[in-house]
């Protein structure tokens, strides 16, 4: 193994967020990435065979499609798959997903549970906890196509699950999924506490479906206060994150820090051409190109302040190879 347990690990499966968090007897995972193997070749290089629960935040195809790998290999052995039903999802990765998660749980090899919600709670694996913050029960029952009290229509974003990741007791970081404007005023309108040390950025820096994504990004910032901020990005999608987004959250967190798992094209138009030295010793889907930035990023939980890549070598390594780096 290369990570030394217990971590949590924000895996580089490029335009996507996947979470991986484990102890000596325990692995949780937080959304699965985009299709194709990066979750599986991440796994398969810690030597993680064993999950005891994955959660999926919503259905989008960034958060679900890595999952289809785990379930189509012999490798894995699952325990439980959580994640709320949305009938507006046509695509037929959704389908096909759900049909394989039922028959698994009809055959005995795995539970299948939907419904993710406020009441859940702060769930616990020995160590290592996850406190569900949202949605609430209010958004969760109203669900998807509905009207709010101020009648806006809830997305699937409105109800995209977060998470307080824990390790005994001390958070970690939040994991806030796709929320958008509607979840979050629901999470504040319920005075739930969600200060975090480390903020995974909703929508990957992009824009937060019908919000003001500058107000969005200063309530967000406002409410998390968080030391460090990561963006799960694609070097090849949507521009992410947004230079505006940066900016707002420099501007609004003082002295923060910010990592990117790829580099962005706001930031340099022209990928290194070596080997780059400061990432992790572990899988990230950039490597190969070139196109990570801080790659998968690790949290060391024995002692939280210990973080890989190694901060100084990040910095030096953003000095050398960027143009105009946002997170300067």
């Amino acid at each position: 193994m290369s990570i030394p347990i217990p971590f949590v690990a924000f895996v580089d499966v490029g335009h996507g967020n996947s979470t991986v968090i484990r102890d000596e007897k325990h692995t949780v995972i937080v959304d699965c990435g985009n299709k194709g193997s990066g979750l599986l070749e991440f796994l398969t290089q810690e030597n993680i065979s064993t999950i005891d629960a994955v959660f999926l935040s919503h259905a989008d195809q960034d958060h679900i499609g890595g999952l289809i790998a785990l379930l189509s290999s012999s490798i894995f052995r699952i325990d439980t798959v959580y994640l709320n039903a949305d009938s507006t999802k046509g695509s037929e990765l959704w389908d096909d997903l759900c049909y394989e998660l039922n028959s698994l749980q009809e055959r005995g090899l795995l539970k299948y549970q939907i419904g993710i919600a406020r009441h859940l709670g702060h769930l616990k694996w020995n160590s290592l906890g996850l406190n569900t913050i949202s949605p609430t029960g209010y958004l969760a029952g109203k669900g998807v196509g509905g009207v709010d009290r101020l009648g806006r229509t809830i997305s699937s974003n409105s109800l995209s699950a977060s998470f307080q990741v824990t390790w005994n007791d001390q958070i970690i970081a939040y994991l806030a999924g796709d929320i958008d404007q509607i979840g979050l005023d629901n999470v504040l309108d319920n005075e739930i506490d969600i200060k975090s040390p480390l903020l995974v950025f909703p929508h990957h820096g992009g824009y937060a479906g019908g919000a003001n994504i500058l107000d969005f990004t200063k309530q967000l910032c406002k409410v998390t206060t968080p030391e460090l901020v990561v963006f799960s990005n694609g070097r090849n999608k949507h521009d992410n994150p947004r230079p505006e987004v940066v900016t707002e959250v420099k501007k609004f967190v003082e002295n923060v820090r910010i990592s990117c798992t790829q580099l962005s094209k706001n930031c340099t138009p022209d990928l290194p051409t070596e080997n780059p030295a400061h990432l992790a010793k572990t899988y990230s889907r950039g490597r190969a190109k070139h196109s990570c930035c801080s790659g998968t990023f690790i949290i060391l939980l024995q002692n939280p302040s210990l973080i890989d890549p190694n901060w100084d070598a990040h910095q030096e390594f953003i000095t050398n190879y960027t143009v105009s780096p946002l997170c300067r």
